[in-house]
């Protein structure tokens, strides 16, 4: 009888032995996929992937702390936004005009301009004191107090 519970006592040593050591083997497996597959993420040399997956299987479970050392801090992704988003902020405008849209018809025009000349809708129109660009509807100049009266609103017509 007491061989028999030690005989069980022993079988199930074994099976808790071979449960936790596959348990660490598959632990130990998938750290080194998890190594790998960062690599991949991190670096397009084959050489560096190799090394992260040796890393990642020898020595166990000190390999990867040793590529968390090493590996570039950032992903191919990261980098490639990273680089976009630094063009975009020194990216220099072609043309030193600046432009906005018409109104009326939505064609590019400078900003200064007070007539568009595509349609001859008129935005503004300037005083003739200071020479200063005022606003439709305006019925005194607000830099040099000249009076200026209503000027008509939409097209510029020419007479004559």
């Amino acid at each position: 009888m007491i061989r028999g519970v030690l005989a069980d006592t022993a079988s199930l040593l074994v099976i808790s032995l071979v449960a936790v050591g596959g348990y660490v083997a598959v632990l130990w497996v998938a750290t080194a996929y998890f190594v790998w597959r960062d690599a991949r993420r991190r670096s397009s040399s084959i050489a560096f992937q190799l090394l992260a997956l040796l890393l990642g299987f020898i020595p166990p479970f000190l390999g990867p702390l040793i590529y968390l050392v090493i590996r570039p801090p950032r992903t191919l992704d990261e980098e490639r936004a990273f680089v976009l988003e630094e063009q975009s902020l020194l990216d220099i405008d072609d043309d030193p005009i600046a432009s906005r849209p018409c109104p009326s018809c939505g064609k590019e025009i400078e900003i200064e301009f007070i007539v568009c000349p595509y349609c001859r809708t008129q935005f503004a129109r300037r005083c003739s004191a200071c020479d200063r660009v005022l606003r439709l509807g305006w019925a005194v100049c607000p830099y040099c107090s000249e009076e200026v009266g209503h000027a008509p609103l939409g097209r510029v017509t020419r007479t004559g």
